[in-house]
């Protein structure tokens, strides 16, 4: 509901984009995360919605400053390296050799950093806490959700729908910016219930990875709120360097390849046969959406690596992981400088989504690329719903002297 203030004229206008803001950053982070439990494409549509009605909100507030916003993160020194990197990946499609399911790969990638760009530059200089408390209640409602459909399907013959299991991925990285605000409101008690749930479907995630990111995620918010400039820079190094240094990753385990599991230990032989064999590739790549293609069509083995690690030296070669591992690098060191919650969940954030794709989870599907611009969207709106300033303290004024009077009969006071 929107109060006036009485004296206050009435703006239909400045009342509709409050309203179409509430009810777009609603879609984000209210419906997105429930409706992934019960629908496969659920951030594919609500995430185009809900970034369409901010940016209509934000037009007819102040038309020029979405315009201003925009242009100005695209001119940052991240927004040049991530479009470089999108330019780079569209320049890939000359030469790979499956041309039509890169072009959907290429367009996909194109949509979700649009949506992130234009639906960061839509978003108001100052967020209402009104709005923002929206993030913990759906990521919690969905929480609870997700947690009686797995009780409900693990009793029935069916099973657990593969549906489920996905809307169980977006809560979890959707959890990282409800903890932040949470957090850096004070709510210790409605994150330390968060927690739990989340935890719960964490436990529920070991096979195919989710728990272990999230742990991942957890020791990066222990280190980035325990001292924020060294950990956000550290986890920044090993992040960028994980990106950058991939090839080199199978001869430095080929070594202990011996006390690993045999199918890890052949998939890092493939590894490194493949880099051996084809170096000059390594500058180029062969080009987006070869390695799925490819071990379809049997041109590469079947037990050829899924992380992103080799995905992207594969696929886009020296130019665009090099790329990756500079936004990746200025992404989490830039979180050092936030607030201590929002620093943490950032980072976090970051870490969880960066272990989900070492691990082979979801790289460039649409409707993670849709989760990830969301979660980057809410992540934008906290920042700029964070107190700009303390409350200065009331200075003690000094109690002014009293005179003494002189008493009855004595000498006057000149």
């Amino acid at each position: 509901m929107i109060r006036h203030n009485a004296n206050a004229p009435i703006d239909p206008a400045a009342d509709a984009a409050l309203l179409l803001r509430r009810i777009g950053f609603a879609t984000l982070a209210l419906a997105l995360p429930i409706a992934s439990l019960v629908s496969r494409r659920a951030a594919v549509v609500l995430a185009p919605i809900g970034v369409a009605l901010l940016i209509i909100s934000s037009l007819i507030e102040e038309r020029g400053q979405f315009g201003r916003n925009l242009r100005d993160s695209l001119l940052s020194r991240p927004g040049m390296i991530l479009m470089g990197l999108v330019a780079w990946a569209l320049l890939s499609l000359v030469w790979s050799p499956y041309t039509l399911s890169a072009t959907e790969k290429a367009t996909n990638l194109v949509l979700a950093v649009a949506l992130g760009f234009c639906g960061a530059a839509a978003l108001p200089e100052r967020m209402r806490a009104s709005n923002l408390n929206l993030v913990p209640l759906g990521t919690g409602i969905a929480a609870l959700f997700a947690l009686a459909l797995l009780v409900a399907g693990n009793m029935s013959a069916a099973g657990v729908s593969p549906g489920v299991e996905r809307g169980v991925s977006v809560v979890l990285i959707m959890s990282w910016p409800a903890f932040a605000w949470l957090l850096s409101r004070a709510r210790g008690l409605s994150a330390l219930g968060l927690a739990l749930a989340v935890g719960l479907l964490a436990m529920t995630r070991f096979e195919d990875g989710e728990a272990v990111a999230m742990i991942c995620g957890t020791v990066a918010f222990g280190a980035i709120s325990a001292n924020r400039v060294v950990a956000a820079r550290a986890i920044a190094i090993i992040v960028a360097g994980l990106m950058l240094l991939a090839p080199l990753l199978p001869f430095l385990l080929m070594p202990i390849a011996s006390r690993l599991p045999d199918d890890l230990a052949l998939t890092l032989g493939i590894w490194a046969d493949i880099v051996s064999r084809e170096p000059i590739q390594l500058i180029t790549g062969h080009g987006l959406d070869t390695v799925l293609r490819g071990r379809l069509t049997d041109s590469l083995p079947r037990d050829t690596p899924t992380t992103i690690l080799f995905e992207f030296w594969y696929e886009l070669g020296l130019v665009g992981a090099a790329s990756a591992a500079l936004c990746l690098y200025f992404a989490i060191k830039a979180a050092g400088q936030m607030a201590g919650a929002l620093a943490a969940g950032v980072a976090a954030a970051y870490v969880t989504a960066f272990a989900l794709a070492v691990l082979g989870f979801a790289t460039f599907q649409t409707w993670w690329l849709m989760t990830l611009a969301s979660v980057a969207l809410m992540f934008t709106a906290i920042a700029r719903g964070q107190y700009r300033t303390e409350r200065p303290l009331a200075p003690l004024m000094p109690q002014p002297a009293v005179k003494s009077r002189p008493k009855a009969g004595g000498p006057a006071s000149s």
